[in-house]
Parts: C-alpha cells; structure tokens; sequence
C-alpha cells in the first residue's frame, strides 16, 4: 500500500493551481486531503490507508448517501412498509450517515483538475434498495466544485437524500459561521424530531464543541489552521446543512434533509425525496478558498 505521505501515488489525485486534493476511492469514495502548497492542509489530513468501515477515519471527507447523521431505531417507513437496517454497533439501536462511505467507489474518469467517482448499491441489510450515487470533483485555483447524483436502480420507489461530510482544519480558535435563518433544536433521541424548529438570527458558530442542525441558508465559513477562509454556497437542493465542531476540526455538512427526518411526522418539510424507479436527484455545491 501506498506511504500515507500525500504524494503518494497509488492515491488518485486532481490539481489546480496551488490547490490539490486525493481521494482513496476504495475507502468509501473519500477525498483523503485537501492541501494548499503554501497555507497546508484545508481538510484534516488521513493518515494512511487503513480503514476501518465502522470506525472511520475524523478526517479528510465523504460522502452521505442516501442518509445523514442517525437513522433513529435503525428502522423506517416508506410506501406503508417498515424497513429495517443494521444498527451502528456503537449506537447500538440506531444507524448513522448510511452505507455509502464504508463501500468501495470506482473511478469512472480522471483528468489533471477533476474526478468522478461511482458507486453501483445493491440492497443489503445496511439498506434495502439500490441505488448509483456519483461524485464529481472539479478543482480551480481558488474553489473546489461538487456534484452530487443519486439514481434509483431498483424496481420499487426508495426515500432518501445526500450530502457531504468534511472534515476542516480548525481548532477551537478559528472563526466558523453559518447565516442559517432556521434551527431545529435536537429531539430525545439527539437528532430533530421534526415537532419544531426556531429561528435563527446569529451567524457566528460557537467556539466549542457543538452539534447544530441549521436550514435556509446561503453561507457558511470556516478559517483553518493554516489561514484560509473557506465559504461554503449550494443550490436550493441543499438547503439543510449541519455544523459539527471538536478541538480538532470543524464539520460544515450540506445535506438535503434534516437530521432524524424519517422520524419527522407526516407532511412535515424534512427535506427527504422519493426516487422512482429510474429517477436521478442532483445536488451542486462550491468551496471557495481565500488566504488571508
């Protein structure tokens, strides 16, 4: 296996400018690091490529398909049928971010500033439909450009959303904010229970650990360690985002749904999509880079 140094080879990697980024697509379609030649790492950098599917790596960051944060009771409802999935063994009753990151990704291009990768899901006890969840990658001197897709490949309907999990060089320190105009206070279980939500007006995020559950906004930022500030935008199909924050990182996740959503009652805005049989949902978002 490859030396974790980040020029080792044998990791898939795209460059722009002073910008470079590697991923370890067999380790759950993640983008291992994210480095500018001069400020150093924007993203909390992997070590090497060990991995452990259930314990892992706070770093780097991957991908959330097609769930995010808890699955509450590792169960759900969907087309009046409840659907099991094997709990996280270290929440013992409930799943966590899906299964999307624990599987092994294909490449399916490469070139010198962008990168698609693929993952073909068949229905497993981790989850009950298939599915083909894509990454593109496209890397500018100054901002990096996602694109999320998810395709039901199965015959039956299947709920679900996406999202992206970073892991930002920021200890407590550093500056984050988010303009998020809502929040949703957590439920018993830890996540939204979708019962209510409260406005928000402060942008600053706290400097300490915190897990927030933020929607409608249009921004978010975060200074690293090395001195760049790095803002967050999506589109419309990402209006939900979670801050996440330790001594060691800082986590700005865009999702399409609210945390715990298939717990929310009916009718309720959780953000969760039903895919047809054959239908795509996709989801743009953009990193911007700035050294101060």
């Amino acid at each position: 296996m490859p030396s974790p140094d980040v020029t080792g080879k044998d990791w898939p990697s795209i460059r722009s400018g002073p910008l470079l980024a590697r991923f370890l697509p067999e380790n759950g379609g993640r983008m291992t690091h994210l480095v500018h030649d001069r400020l150093g790492d924007i993203l909390v950098p992997t070590a090497g490529p060990e991995f452990e599917p259930l314990n892992w790596p706070k770093a780097g960051a991957y991908p959330l398909f097609p769930y995010h944060n808890k699955l509450v009771g590792a169960a759900f409802m969907h087309d009046g049928k409840r659907h099991e999935v094997l709990p996280h063994p270290a929440l013992r009753t409930d799943a966590q971010h899906g299964p999307a990151h624990r599987r092994a990704w294909q490449v399916a291009s490469l070139g010198t500033d962008r990168i698609e990768l693929v993952l073909d899901y068949r229905a497993d006890p981790d989850w009950p439909f298939d599915f083909r969840a894509v990454q593109r990658f496209v890397l500018g001197d100054d901002r990096l450009d996602i694109e999320l897709s998810m395709t039901n490949t199965g015959r039956a309907s299947m709920p679900g959303g996406l999202g992206w999990h970073p892991y930002f060089a920021a200890d407590l320190g550093r500056p984050a904010s988010c303009d998020a105009g809502k929040i949703w206070p957590p439920g018993d279980a830890g996540v939204p229970d979708g019962t209510r939500s409260e406005a928000r007006s402060a942008k600053t995020l706290p400097n300490e650990a915190h897990t927030l559950f933020l929607s409608d906004w249009q921004r978010a930022t975060v200074i690293t360690n090395g001195g760049i500030e790095a803002s967050l935008t999506a589109g419309p199909e990402l209006k939900h985002l979670v801050a996440h924050r330790t001594a060691d990182y800082v986590c700005l996740e865009p999702v399409s749904h609210v945390a715990g959503a298939f717990g929310f009652p009916l009718g309720s805005d959780s953000g969760l999509f039903v895919l047809r049989a054959g239908e795509q949902r996709s989801a743009s978002f953009t990193f911007s880079f700035r050294a101060l």
